[in-house]
């Protein structure tokens, strides 16, 4: 049998020497610039190794994504019962962006000197379900402390 947590530790650690690897590589790239030296020219000396990093960032992002995605998704199959519970809390939160955009508004704006593409009925509904979204939450986890702390009263 395969130990998993032994290949994350080590794809973790290949990971990190990349990564020092690469920042090593830009100070020492860096280090040698005069300090009156000309943006564009500095940016044809280290231009390069940006982009290296920058994939580099690109990579360890697209990882992340993936683990983010498959991790929960194997553990949902191993163990149904807290499958039930997370697709519960999913439930939840789909119903309070239900909720937030039937509470949006797409009345279009009318902004002196704005002629900009932005001001459409969709993006407005959108950025007015996200609003709405927000504050449902964020009361949601305050009525969630109120009730917590006022339920330890009467214990």
């Amino acid at each position: 049998m395969i130990n998993i947590s032994k290949i994350t530790s080590v794809l973790l650690y290949a990971l990190m020497t990349i990564s020092v690897i690469l920042l090593v590589y830009f100070y020492k790239v860096t280090a040698g610039i005069p300090e009156g030296t000309d943006f564009d020219e500095q940016i044809t000396i280290y231009g390069g190794i940006l982009d290296m990093i920058l994939y580099w960032s690109y990579v360890l992002f697209g990882i992340a994504a993936i683990a983010a995605v498959v991790f929960p998704l194997v553990r949902m199959f191993t163990r149904p019962k807290e499958a039930v519970k997370a697709l519960i809390s999913v439930a939840v939160v789909a119903v309070f962006v239900f909720i937030a955009y039937m509470l949006a508004d797409d009345t279009i704006l009318t902004l002196p000197g704005y002629e900009g593409a932005d001001n459409v009925p969709g993006t407005l509904q959108f950025s007015g379900m996200m609003l709405w979204t927000s504050y449902l939450l964020f009361a949601g986890a305050i009525a969630s402390i109120l009730y917590v702390e006022v339920s330890k009263v009467f214990k």
